[in-house]
């Protein structure tokens, strides 16, 4: 078998804090295979960007501290590498879409200056020759009239051309692999399907792998190959996204099903209004600096058990392909087997 694209294996980060420290990923491990769309989907807090960060080593050290765990790409461990080698690493053969396109790009320079910086650090062409390939990259993701716009300042654009600008510039340098990080985060409903559609598109164009994190799986069900699904850390979840959301095999996946907004705006209680009350989690996420023993859903779990709450819960394979992190998934199995 052809080795994945990304591997990650028992990737575990904590940070120093005053209260202690928090272990913000403990044993994570998931790959993503060359062309794959995989989600990394959860809650805020759940460790979504510290694994994209702790990929591109971009965690700040301290507070942050990488405990154990292996980031093979293309197969070399991307912990091992060379400041050197990591910076032609990252931006050349990995590109990273930033959170919140509000407050990525610097307000003091213009979008021609981000992309023209970004091409020259990876390539060795004239200023000419990298803004050429900047406003063919700004076309490329569908920036209207990029030769005259070029020039133009972050507060200038609209928060959908923002998000298209950070994807030019973390394709500049065709990588082979894409990490999104909450692309349609504070943007509406219409936006949004345009920024997921151009991700689509470019995937399929350039043949790139995606690795897309998410905290909605209404988001990621239309282009994700495969999901994984953290709580608190850890995976509880992953698998191939058509049978994870056709039946889902750990209660905080079927939780986040159950919140997705349904079509239509007379689906919610508006105050004032009849309608529906979109579901919810009930609780927060347990202190990282102290985690419970067990289960880290158990405190939220309304199918908890007296085991969930003392023993370790093992990540296990499921028939059909990805692993759950559940007993009640793992004797249900075993009784369908």
């Amino acid at each position: 078998m052809t080795a994945p694209l990304l591997r990650i294996r028992d990737l575990a980060v904590s940070f120093a804090t005053y209260g202690g420290v928090l272990q913000a990923l403990d044993g994570v491990s998931f790959d993503v295979d060359t062309g794959h769309v995989v989600a990394l989907v959860g809650e805020s807090g759940c460790g979504k960007s510290a694994t994209a960060h702790a990929i591109l080593r971009l965690l700040t050290s301290p507070p942050a501290r990488l405990d154990r765990g292996e980031i093979r790409f293309e197969g070399r461990d991307l912990l091992h590498l060379s400041d050197r080698e990591m910076r032609a690493v990252r931006g050349g053969r990995i590109g990273m879409v930033f959170q919140d396109p509000m407050t990525a790009l610097n307000p003091v320079y213009t979008i021609g200056f981000h992309l023209i910086e970004a091409i020259r650090l990876h390539r060795k062409v004239s200023r000419a020759e990298a803004q050429k390939q900047a406003i063919a990259g700004l076309e490329k993701v569908g920036f209207p009239d990029p030769a005259t716009r070029i020039d133009s300042y972050p507060h200038e654009l609209s928060g959908g051309m923002r998000q298209r600008v950070l994807i030019a510039i973390a394709l500049a340098c065709n990588p082979v692999l894409l990490i999104a990080d909450e692309p349609t985060t504070a943007l509406d409903a219409t936006i949004q399907a345009q920024i997921l559609e151009l991700l689509r598109k470019l995937r399929e164009e350039l043949g790139m792998s995606l690795l897309l994190i998410a905290h909605d799986l209404g988001v990621v069900a239309s282009i994700a190959d495969e999901v994984v699904v953290l709580y608190a850390g850890v995976v509880v979840e992953r698998g191939p996204t058509a049978s994870l959301l056709k039946a889902p095999a750990h209660p905080y996946t079927r939780a986040l099903l159950r919140s997705i907004p349904p079509e239509g705006a007379q689906a919610f209680r508006v105050r004032g209004k009849k309608g529906r009350k979109l579901p919810t989690i009930e609780g927060t996420l347990p202190d990282l600096r102290s985690p419970p023993p067990g289960c880290r859903f158990q405190a939220r779990c309304p199918e908890v058990i007296d085991r969930c709450k003392t023993e370790a819960v093992p990540l296990t394979d499921r028939q059909g392909g990805g692993a759950v992190r559940c007993f009640l998934a793992e004797a249900a199995s075993r009784g369908a087997a």
